[in-house]
C-alpha cells in the first residue's frame, strides 16, 4: 500500500499538489479473490501518440461519432466554466477540491454541474489508467473527461462515449486542454444500446451513481440505486472484453461486485482514499486483476 495524503485539514482548500491518494484492498472472498498490486506499476506507454492511427470498428450506421458543435440546445445556457461565485450553495463543499479533480482547473477546465460530483480526481485516474493492458480503453461514461484523458495520456486509444453531448463538449475541450484529444474518439450515444458495436480492450465503467443522495445509505445497491442496472450494465460490458474496471462508491455491496466476476474467476477491490477519507471502490476484472 501506498499512502499519498494531504498534509492539510481536508476541510481547507488544497493546493494543487496537495492532494494525495491511498488505496487499500479487501480480504479475499471465496468466489472472487482480491489481489495486490503496487501503485507505481508503470503505464504501458508514455506517449499519448502511440495508438492514435487505430479505428474503431463501426458495424451499424446507428453509432453515432460526435463532432465538436453539435451540443443540443440546451448547451447554450449550460454553465461550464466555473468561478466560486458562480457555483451554487450545493456545489460550494467541491469548490475547494477543484485543483484536485482538474490540476489545470485554472487554465480553463469545463464542467458541467454533476462533474463536480462525479469526475474522477486527477491523480486516481492515473493510477487507474497505469492499471490497463491492450491498446484501445472504451470510457463507457466520459462526463467531463477526467479518466478519458489520462487513459490517453497513458497512451491508449480512447473511445469516450455519453448520452450526453454538453458532457462530450467537456471532454473534448478538456482532452485538448491537456493535450489528449488526438487519441479519443468521440461517441454520443447510450451505451447500453451500442455496446455491442464498439470494440476494445479495456471497458471503463463509471455510470451515473443518482446524486450524491446515495450517501445517506448504509450500503450502495448496484442493481437497484443507480438510474442503470449496475449488473445489465457489467454483462453489456462483457460482451466486449472481460477485463472490466468498476468505479462505483466506497459503500458499494462487494458481495454483488464479486459475483459479478463469475465461478471460478477472480476480480480485485481497491479502496481509494483521497485527503484519509474513503472515497471509491474501483474493482477490476480478467487480465486487469493483479498478478501475486
Amino acid at each position: 500500500m501506498k499512502r499519498l495524503n494531504s498534509d492539510s485539514d481536508v476541510e481547507q482548500e488544497p493546493t494543487k499538489s496537495a492532494t494525495k491518494l491511498e488505496t487499500k484492498r479487501p480480504q479475499r472472498n471465496k468466489s472472487a479473490e482480491s489481489t495486490t498490486q503496487p501503485l507505481s506499476q508503470p503505464p504501458p506507454q508514455s506517449n499519448a501518440e502511440t495508438h492514435h492511427n487505430n479505428p474503431i470498428e463501426i458495424i451499424k450506421p446507428k453509432l453515432v461519432k460526435w463532432v465538436p458543435g453539435t451540443a443540443d440546445e440546451s448547451a447554450e445556457n449550460t454553465v461550464l466554466s466555473w468561478t466560486e461565485d458562480l457555483i451554487p450553495k450545493t456545489l460550494k463543499k467541491y469548490w475547494r477540491h477543484r485543483h484536485s479533480l482538474f490540476t489545470r482547473f485554472d487554465e480553463g477546465v469545463k464542467m458541467d454541474e454533476e462533474a463536480w460530483y462525479s469526475v474522477t480526481p486527477e491523480k486516481v485516474a492515473k493510477h487507474i489508467a497505469a492499471r490497463c493492458t491492450g491498446k484501445t480503453v472504451i470510457d463507457a461514461f466520459c462526463g467531463a473527461g477526467g479518466n478519458s484523458i489520462q487513459f490517453a495520456l497513458a497512451g491508449y486509444k480512447v473511445i469516450a462515449v455519453d448520452i450526453d453531448p454538453v458532457k462530450l463538449a467537456c471532454t473534448h475541450h478538456n482532452a485538448k486542454l491537456y493535450g489528449a484529444l488526438g487519441n479519443i474518439e468521440f461517441i454520443h450515444g447510450d451505451f447500453m444500446k451500442v455496446a455491442t458495436q464498439l470494440k476494445g480492450d479495456v471497458v471503463f465503467l463509471s455510470p451515473p451513481w443518482g446524486g450524491p443522495d446515495y450517501l445517506k445509505e448504509d450500503t450502495f445497491d448496484i442493481k437497484t440505486m443507480m438510474p442503470i442496472d449496475g449488473e445489465a450494465l457489467f454483462n453489456e460490458a462483457s460482451k466486449i472484453t472481460k477485463n472490466i474496471i468498476y468505479y462505483m462508491p466506497k459503500s458499494s455491496d462487494q458481495d454483488q461486485l464479486t459475483n459479478l466476476a463469475g465461478p471460478g474467476n477472480v476480480c480485485e477491490h481497491e479502496e481509494v482514499y483521497l485527503n484519509d477519507r474513503a472515497k471509491v471502490l474501483v474493482t477490476y476484472y480478467g487480465d486487469l486483476v493483479a498478478k501475486q
